[in-house]
This record gives C-alpha cells, sequence and structure tokens, in this order.
C-alpha cells in the first residue's frame, strides 16, 4: 500500500510541475494585463478536460488571481472602488449570463466563440 501512495503522490509532483508554469504565467499576465490569464490556462486544462469543463474551471482558477491583483492595484492607488462601481454589477450579470450560455454551447460553438475572441484580443492589442 505504501509503493501505490508513493507512486500516487509521484504522479501528483509530475502533474503540478507541468502545470506550475503555465498557472505562474497566466498570473503574471492577469496581473500586468487585468486579464488574459485564460488564454493559456484553457489551452492546457483542454487537455484532461472537456471544453465545458476547462472553461468553467479557468473562471475559478481566474478569480483568487483577480481578487489578488485587485489587492494589489486598490492599496497602490491605482484603482479608485469608485471608480469600479458604476461598472461591477454589470459585470456580474455578464458574468452569469456567460455561465448560462457555457452550459448551452456545443464544444465546436464554444471553440469558435473562444477562438474569435483572441484574435478580436489579440488585434485589439496591437492596433491599441
Amino acid at each position: 500500500m505504501s509503493i501505490i501512495k508513493t507512486a500516487e503522490n509521484d504522479a501528483k509532483k509530475k502533474h503540478f510541475a507541468k502545470k506550475f508554469p503555465i498557472c505562474f504565467l497566466s498570473g503574471i499576465i492577469n496581473g500586468l494585463l487585468g486579464a488574459g490569464g485564460g488564454m493559456l490556462i484553457v489551452p492546457t486544462l483542454k487537455r484532461e478536460l472537456n471544453a465545458r469543463s476547462a472553461h468553467a474551471t479557468t473562471v475559478a482558477i481566474i478569480l483568487p488571481m483577480s481578487i489578488a491583483s485587485s489587492i494589489s492595484y486598490l492599496n497602490r492607488g491605482r484603482v479608485r472602488i469608485t471608480d469600479v462601481m458604476p461598472y461591477a454589477p454589470f459585470g456580474v450579470i455578464g458574468a452569469a449570463v456567460g455561465a448560462i450560455l457555457l452550459t448551452r454551447l456545443r464544444s465546436k460553438h464554444l471553440r469558435i466563440v473562444f477562438s474569435l475572441f483572441m484574435i478580436w484580443a489579440g488585434i485589439r492589442m496591437i492596433t491599441g
């Protein structure tokens, strides 16, 4: 039994070692750009999960990163809570609608939407 546990622990460590660089990099991107870490996490998770689960899990991973970034920005005076409040409720509503849509979209359509968004985001970044 001890050998099995050791093998399971070794597998978990290797699994974590593979994911750590992507998650660390996505955290840096999220803190630096305000978002975008999901574009790294989703493709990584799709190797192990179906598309819906990968997207939903990514949102759950990004939540603590976004909270940490937000606290840092607020503490440094880069963001004022009064500037955030007019937009936050609509973002929360949009997130709820997106979560509902995630359960209803076919994987093929989800992949197309995600790809088009990545292209659009890239063009916006280049053109300013």
